[in-house]
């Protein structure tokens, strides 16, 4: 999308509320970065929510054609759904995962097979998240042929899903970004070139990271209602993954798949809770970009309680 004054003013309001951070971060998957989004902060600021969602209209309506909205969970939902109030377009809803009561739906909402749904994103990267709504979407009949997103990271995302005949539209590109904020006198002409450098080494080729779209038939989902009910004991038997082994034993040895999201903004709370439920639970969720006075000697703290009572920590970034 071309750089507008509208577009430049969001950059800078994004960086403002620190939606968009510069620096030194270690990602989910290992890897160092110079710069982070943490665009959840933007439910926040309902101005900017509603900027936000005007550009990501404007970003696909002139040239492509949808029935529905789908934004993807969770950070995305919101911003689907300003967009479909404020433009009257249909919303469904794609969960996490199936219920086991209930619909047992994975989509919710009013739909027709063959229907066409535009993906709402707010960042991509690989496009995995994207995928996984598209295969979602493509098991209950509808169509997806283009995805919307706030920030396109170029990472390969965009390559990938287009190797899956899904188009992808973006409002902003990182490069795009930290060009702009050097502009406006945010950012060093030496934090802009490392965020270029990080772009070029760190792609994501297609088929390495993101899943493949796969059209199931009606016979092949009945198969899968029906299959066999196995135990932790049998289902670990025949995992490949050492950490799904690890979690499915102390599943097993435990009686338990509870798994605990602890949202809490100090070290100590997390500590105090994780040493109440610890006993009770096999995944302790973490939320470390929300602790106030994070510390490597909580780090150390955490992984104490998550031997002692044997559970494992899934820090969800």
């Amino acid at each position: 999308m071309e750089c507008t004054t509208n577009t430049r003013k969001l950059i800078v309001d994004l960086f403002e509320i620190n939606a968009l951070k510069f620096g030194k971060f270690t990602l989910k998957s290992g890897i160092e970065s110079p710069v982070y989004f943490d665009l959840r902060v933007i439910v926040s600021y309902p101005a900017i929510m509603e900027k936000v969602s005007d550009l990501l209209w404007d970003a696909v309506t002139s040239d492509v054609e949808f029935k529905h909205l789908c934004g993807v969970p969770y950070t995305a939902l919101p911003l689907a759904t300003c967009m479909a109030v404020k433009y009257n377009k249909p919303m469904l809803i794609r969960r996490k995962e199936a219920k086991d009561y209930g619909t047992k739906k994975m989509i919710e909402g009013v739909f027709v097979e063959g229907d066409k749904c535009l993906i709402v994103e707010d960042v991509v990267t690989s496009g995995t998240s994207v995928m996984e709504t598209a295969q979602s979407l493509d098991q209950v009949g509808l169509k997806v042929t283009d995805a919307v997103v706030l920030l396109n990271r170029e990472q390969g995302g965009k390559n990938m899903l287009a190797s899956n005949g899904i188009q992808l539209h973006s409002v902003l590109k990182l490069s795009q970004v930290s060009k702009i904020l050097e502009q406006e006198g945010k950012l060093s002409k030496e934090v802009v070139d490392e965020v270029e450098q990080f772009i070029v080494k760190n792609q994501f080729q297609n088929g390495a990271v993101a899943l493949k779209r796969k059209q199931e038939n009606k016979e092949e989902s009945e198969k899968k209602k029906i299959k066999q009910r196995l135990t932790y004991k049998d289902r670990k038997e025949v995992c490949c993954h050492i950490v799904a082994q690890k979690l499915l034993d102390i599943m097993e040895k435990k009686s338990t798949n509870l798994a605990f999201s602890v949202d809490v903004t100090k070290c100590q709370e997390v500590l105090k809770l994780a040493e109440l439920i610890g006993p009770y639970i096999c995944i302790l969720k973490t939320h470390v970009d929300i602790l106030e006075d994070f510390n490597q000697d909580f780090i150390k703290s955490l992984q104490a309680l998550a031997d002692k009572h044997q559970f494992l920590l899934f820090e969800d970034r």
